[in-house]
C-alpha cells in the first residue's frame, strides 16, 4: 500500500471520530489503569489523549505525505492487533481512535506510539535523539494488545 492512499484512508475514518469518542476512551484508559497508582495513571491518560488528539488534529491538516511504500506484513499484523472487538462502549471508543491515530504515528507521521512526555515507571521516557527515539520500555511489553513491536522507537539502552 501506498502512504498516499492510507493518509487517505486514515483522513476519511478522522472524519468520524468525535469529542464523544475521546471521554469514552478517557473511561477505558481510567479502568484499563485501575492499579496504576492514581496520580501516575491519571497523568498517562491525560498525556496519551493529549498525544492522540494532537496527531489526530495532524493528520486531518495533513495535506500530502512523501511517495513510498509501507510495510506490509508490519501494516497487516498492526490492524490484526487493532481488530480485537470491544469488550464495551468504552473500549470500541478507544480502539476507533487507535485505529486512525496509530497507523499514522507508525507509518505516516514516524513518530512513537507514546509521547516523549509519558514517564515510565523508574521515571524513565521516551527520548528523541535527532529524528530517532528511543524507548525504554520497547521490549518489556510483548503482550497481546501492546502495539511496542510496531513502534518506530528502538530499544533505549540502560
Amino acid at each position: 500500500m501506498r502512504k498516499k492512499d492510507l493518509l487517505e484512508a486514515l483522513k476519511k475514518d478522522a472524519l468520524k471520530i468525535t469529542y464523544l469518542d475521546f471521554a469514552l476512551a478517557r473511561r477505558y484508559l481510567s479502568e484499563e489503569f485501575k492499579f496504576v497508582p492514581e496520580s501516575l495513571g491519571r497523568a498517562w491518560i491525560e498525556e496519551i489523549l493529549r498525544y492522540f488528539a494532537e496527531h489526530l488534529f495532524e493528520l486531518m491538516r495533513m495535506e500530502r505525505v512523501d511517495e513510498g511504500e509501507i510495510e506490509t506484513e508490519k501494516f497487516k499484523g498492526l490492524m490484526e492487533r487493532l481488530e480485537k472487538q470491544a469488550e464495551n462502549e468504552y473500549e470500541k471508543a478507544f480502539l476507533k481512535i487507535s485505529r486512525v491515530v496509530v497507523p499514522y504515528l507508525i507509518f505516516i507521521a514516524r513518530k512513537p506510539v507514546h509521547s516523549t512526555g509519558i514517564k515510565f515507571p523508574g521515571g524513565k521516557g521516551i527520548k528523541q535523539v535527532g529524528d530517532k527515539y528511543y524507548c525504554p520500555a520497547k521490549e518489556k511489553q510483548l503482550n497481546p494488545y501492546s502495539f511496542c513491536e510496531f513502534c518506530v522507537c528502538e530499544k533505549l539502552e540502560e
